[in-house]
């Protein structure tokens, strides 16, 4: 334990952040303008989500309400605009920047654990959360996942906040409840959050204390989740086409861009030998080649315009073989950080509920989005910390997901 607590704060402190700092202070600063700067019209699953305003000041707070939304996502979006109509007047780029202000609350979140831990890089660490390419399409654009990504993080600070009063010895129910109670509401946003109540179970069998705790905090989410689930009678809206089942492809596919995005924020070239690195490569080209298990192309909308339909084809496979190779490769990484630190209950929570969001997909059968697995951004943030180098490598890699994030917004935006 004492070694992996010293490497621990070798990896965070080891390097310069200057470079590093620079590029995430551009990247910023893009995002304001891109979004600025963005269409005065809603585009891509935007309209669905900006009427769900209208609905709610139609029916107000009722099962006619939930019964009528015409997206996937739960009701916390209409909340949120309709509180600050007054200030954006539902203008599309306005409501934009409401999420950019939300992304702000969320690295603010990452940072006041990151400082309670006496990590002297906890605002740039936060702020590495651009190098995750899918942070500039849920910031940038009018969609869902923004408010309960704040919630969800608010859920995992205060659920942290409760570990630790564990180990000091001081009274765990009060932050159990509230932790509870932020997943409850980041539900009524995103209803992938629900897998996140898994964690307290696991830290309760982890240790006995936490087992009145952990029942609460269940039984919260539970009493927050039900109302959408009687009123939909399932786990989306009525009018939302989701099959609910099993998916390898789609658990694979969030797995394999967990674990692009995991290296994007600790970009370390030593967690396998080179050999094992090709041979894995190869073994999982060739089975996803001969299977199709995984075909899909990143950056579509920004590229389908440049490239045949024979190229995108290729590309398809390519890419899915990518991805199959680093979700095969992060399972097995992240499972083996996880029992190395089992007796670190924060590390646990943090881990656990990163691989709890990124298995969320497969439970979906028919449908995937790189949203599902964004909502893991707060967990990925803080799981990649330890391994986190500021050198010329973490430099590269902010550039590398910072680009491809700006140009996944700039594709949607180009597209109208």
């Amino acid at each position: 334990m004492q070694r992996f607590a010293t490497r621990y704060t070798y990896e965070a402190s080891t390097g310069t952040t200057g470079a590093a700092a620079a590029v995430l202070v551009l990247a910023a600063l893009a995002l304001v303008a891109t979004v600025v700067t963005s269409p005065p019209n809603f585009v891509y699953d935007e309209p669905y989500y900006a009427n769900y305003v209208a609905l709610f000041r139609r029916y107000g707070l009722t099962e006619e309400f939930l019964d009528a939304l015409t997206g996937g996502a739960g009701p916390l979006y209409a909340f949120v605009h309709r509180a600050l109509e007054p200030l954006t007047n539902l203008s599309p780029v306005r409501m934009r920047l409401v999420n950019v202000v939300l992304l702000a609350v969320v690295v603010g979140i990452l940072a006041a654990w990151l400082k309670r831990q006496n990590r002297p890089d906890y605002l740039l660490a936060s702020c590495t959360i651009l190098a995750v390419p899918m942070t500039w399409v849920l910031a940038g654009m009018a969609l869902t996942s923004m408010p309960s990504l704040v919630f969800a993080s608010l859920s995992l600070y205060v659920l942290l906040r409760g570990v630790e009063a564990l180990e000091q010895g001081t009274p765990v129910l009060g932050w159990f409840v509230a932790a509870g109670v932020c997943l409850g509401v980041a539900v009524w946003g995103r209803q992938t959050a629900l897998v996140l109540s898994g964690v307290p179970v696991l830290l309760a069998l982890l240790d006995r204390r936490l087992r009145l705790p952990a029942l609460v905090f269940v039984a919260i989410v539970v009493v927050f989740t039900a109302p959408l689930v009687i009123a939909w009678e399932g786990f989306t809206p009525p009018n939302e086409e989701a099959d609910e089942g099993l998916s390898l492809r789609h658990g694979l596919t969030s797995l394999g861009y967990t674990g692009l995005c995991f290296f994007l924020l600790a970009p370390r070239l030593k967690w396998l030998s080179w050999k094992s690195l090709v041979a894995s490569a190869v073994v999982a080209a060739t089975v996803n080649a001969s299977l199709e298990i995984v075909v899909i192309f990143p950056l579509t909308s920004f590229v389908d315009d440049f490239m045949s339909a024979t190229g995108m084809a290729a590309g398809a496979s390519l890419f899915g073989s990518l991805l199959v190779f680093c979700g095969v490769m992060f399972l097995g990484r992240i499972l083996r950080i996880i029992c190395q630190g089992r007796r670190d209950l924060k590390r646990v929570t943090i881990n656990v509920g990163l691989l709890c969001i990124a298995l969320s997909p497969a439970l979906i059968a028919n449908y995937y989005s790189s949203r599902y697995t964004a909502m893991a951004l707060p967990y990925l943030v803080l799981a990649a910390q330890p391994w986190r180098a500021w050198g010329w490598q973490m430099s590269g890699a902010a550039i590398a997901g910072c680009t491809m994030g700006l140009l996944s917004l700039l594709g949607y935006f180009w597209a109208t």
